[in-house]
């Protein structure tokens, strides 16, 4: 894959492409401060995959002609949003100041994000684990209130082979997975009117959910296949921007296919040897099986302590991408909402969103992030 990286600021633009380099072998960096440099090597004809910088260059490049491909757009954290140059509504946006490895995140999702338009819109976000006791539903939980919080229309899907979110949801219909299951192979003249009824919403969570089955036998029977057709089902409904789905740890077909199907995936971690090492194991199989999954994954330590993981990082990226705190209120909690109570919590799954939507809304973090003290020494690329 070809990228080419166009700023002014000859500093930031060396930086990152020397990060790109390192952390993604895969990818050919080219890097330009200038803009006649630019246009040289848009209208050699020569292949490029997409090409991140800054607005006015990227209007640069869009005017010379040469170049049709994927534009993302850096943006100040404080820049205003708008469209500007005729075909600008296509441009992908993503924060210029932030930390590098959140930095590749965004960078990495826009690009895997290519048929983000697909079925009216609808995102899938996958919260998966290699390792039990991550923390994953209470991760997905959060995810979905700061989305739903955000006015994006959520819809939490949980495929765990056990599960309790019967202690935050009630227990509602248990056997609304095998119904809609039943509808979508025997009866899908029914599906819409039955999705309708079976996807509830939950106030506290300000999203949708389908309850799970009070036995793991529904899940255990889900083949690959028939999860994707639930999960294109209710992606092409136009009735949800993202589905959050929240799986059991495995590394089965089943999972693969998940993942492989997922716009997005949030692979959660602990600061854990164990639970590193798994990761990077699985991460090592799926990667040569399932094309573009690089593109899709964000890291995020849950549980996190302190500053810097205590525990070498063996995972693509300097660090995670996101800290998610260990609350230590919730082992003793007996009420599961709670789990959406925790500020330091609801911030950090706030970022979170912020890398998965590629949002130029920075809040305040570029004093920690790449490039905070702008450079004046711009100079050709």
């Amino acid at each position: 894959m070809r990228i080419v990286l166009a700023a002014e600021e000859r500093e930031y633009v060396a930086k990152l492409a020397e990060y790109l380099r390192e952390e993604e072998k895969g990818w050919e960096v080219a890097a330009y401060s200038h803009g006649s440099a630019l246009r040289m090597e848009l209208q050699s004809g020569g292949k490029v995959d997409a090409l991140i910088g800054d607005r006015e260059m990227a209007g640069q490049a869009l005017a010379s002609g040469g170049y049709a491909g994927k534009i993302i757009v850096l943006e100040d954290s404080d820049a205003a949003a708008g469209r500007g140059e005729e075909g600008e509504e296509a441009w992908l946006t993503i924060p210029r100041y932030q930390p590098l490895p959140a930095l590749l995140s965004c960078i990495r999702g826009a690009l895997g994000n290519r048929g983000a338009k697909r079925n009216e819109g609808c995102q899938v976000w996958t919260v998966f684990s290699a390792s039990g006791g991550a923390g994953k539903t209470t991760a997905a939980l959060n995810l979905v209130r700061q989305a739903g919080e955000r006015g994006l229309r959520v819809l939490y899907l949980n495929l765990e082979e056990l599960n309790a979110t019967s202690l935050l949801f009630g227990s509602g219909e248990p056997d609304a997975l095998s119904r809609l299951l039943y509808a979508l192979q025997a009866r899908p003249e029914q599906w819409e009117e039955l999705a309708r009824r079976l996807c509830r919403h939950q106030p506290h969570l300000r999203a949708d959910y389908i309850d799970a089955p009070e036995h793991p036998g529904e899940r255990l029977a889900l083949s690959p296949e028939i999860a994707a057709e639930l999960i294109g089902k209710l992606r092409a409904g136009n009735r949800y921007d993202v589905i959050v789905v929240d799986p059991d740890s495995g590394a089965g077909e089943w999972h693969a296919g998940l993942l492989g199907l997922s716009d997005r995936v949030v692979w959660l971690t602990l600061d854990d040897a164990q639970c590193l090492r798994k990761a990077e194991k699985l991460l090592r199989y799926w990667e040569s099986r399932l094309d573009g999954l690089a593109f899709k994954l964000t890291f995020a330590m849950n549980k996190a302590v302190g500053g810097r993981p205590v525990n070498r990082w063996t995972l693509p990226g300097d660090l995670p991408a996101v800290a998610l705190p260990y609350i230590p209120q919730w082992k003793a909690t007996d009420h599961p909402g709670k789990w959406l109570a925790s500020p330091a919590y609801s911030g950090a799954a706030e970022k979170l969103l912020d890398v998965l939507s590629g949002s130029t809304d920075g809040r305040g973090r570029r004093e920690e992030g790449h490039g905070g003290q702008r450079s004046r020494d711009r100079g050709a690329g």
